[in-house]
């Protein structure tokens, strides 16, 4: 079964951009190891922020191409802290009208043997 962890990535608040990396690589790691394969954006930030600055991309090139990758996955889980990330939203929305069920973290669905 293919996941796809949506989680906030830009910062809100006291939130900072590492803090939520780490938070969103610590629960792909932990669905990793239940027996799921993961896809964890948040995990490929790093490269397309260095690549959208130096190439002048702009942000919709990433949303798209996460996009793409939801399409294809199983179902969706949704770290906690999305409430205030429009990009989780906007995700949350894709895979309600593509029929990929949505589960909200620590909620998993049961893995597929």
């Amino acid at each position: 079964m293919i996941i796809y962890l949506a989680s906030a990535i830009r910062p809100k608040g006291d939130q900072t951009l590492r803090k939520n990396i780490t938070k969103a690589k610590a629960i792909a790691l932990e669905l990793w190891e239940k027996g799921y394969t993961v896809f964890c954006p948040a995990a490929n930030t790093d490269l397309p922020s260095e690549l959208a600055h130096a190439l002048n991309l702009p942000p919709h090139v990433w949303l798209e191409f996460d996009l793409s990758i939801l399409s294809i996955c199983d179902a969706m889980v949704v770290a906690p802290g999305w409430e205030q990330s429009e990009g989780v939203k906007g995700e949350i929305s894709f895979a309600s009208k593509q029929c990929i069920p949505v589960y909200f973290y620590p909620e998993m669905p049961e893995v597929s043997q």
